[in-house]
């Protein structure tokens, strides 16, 4: 009689493992398996996932990872690793989609719990613009910039689009500072400044440019915190 191997059956336990508790109910190494079994749709991914994990220490780092460090694994081809690598940028959509809708900016607290969980944990520089419905509601945003921010990293024309298109009753920018406090840098305030005055020349108010640093959600406006954070 066949000997069964002892990784016969395991991904099924552990589908069912996870549909039944959770992901955030099991193992480190079951997760990252879990997640594997999406990138290699068949064979066992166990050695694959304790050597990502011995080399980047934990999921999240993982999937944040280069696709070139990833490819350095044993097991990652190059197809895997950029699939791997390509879950970030699929988490982060889902994350941000979730966000819609959900936000009625009637204090100041609101507009600190919108920008936190939007910006606080990416690992990116980003710079996006909020259109805000007449009765306060988060209702679309938009994405102008995905790295180093300079001041000059966007085109205006991306932003009379968003405005023409969604027509929103005014406006937010926001910018995270993913390493470094919120007080915001000479290029920070070159590109409030530019999206203000466009902002003024399409009739549309700017409220604010929110910045999200490692100490808090700050308001450049104001010169004063939306919310703080203890660590």
């Amino acid at each position: 009689m066949p000997v069964k191997g002892v990784h016969e059956g395991h991904r099924k336990r552990l589908m069912d493992t996870v549909l039944k508790v959770g992901l955030e109910k099991v193992s480190k190494i079951q997760a990252m398996e879990f997640i594997l079994t999406y990138i290699f749709p068949r064979g066992d991914v166990n050695e694959i996932a304790h050597s990502l994990l011995s080399k980047f220490g934990d999921v999240a780092s993982v999937i944040n990872a280069d696709w070139k460090q990833l490819v350095a694994v044993p097991g990652m081809g190059e197809r895997s690793a950029k699939m791997l690598h390509g879950l970030s940028d699929l988490f982060n959509y889902f994350a941000e989609a979730a966000l819609d809708d959900k936000y009625t900016f009637e204090y100041k607290s609101d507009i600190g719990d919108y920008f936190e969980e939007l910006l606080r944990y990416k690992t990116t520089e980003m710079l996006y613009i909020i259109g805000i419905d007449p009765a306060s509601r988060v209702k679309m945003k938009y994405r102008l910039v995905s790295g180093k921010l300079d001041g000059k990293s966007f085109d205006e024309r991306e932003v009379a689009k968003f405005v023409t298109s969604f027509k929103p009753a005014y406006l937010f920018l926001a910018h995270n500072h993913p390493t470094t406090k919120s007080a915001p840098s000479p290029d920070d305030l070159i590109t409030f400044r530019k999206v203000f005055e466009l902002c003024q020349d399409l009739g549309l108010a700017l409220v604010d440019y929110v910045i999200v640093g490692s100490d808090g959600v700050y308001s450049t406006k104001n010169g004063e915190f939306y919310c703080t954070f203890t660590n």
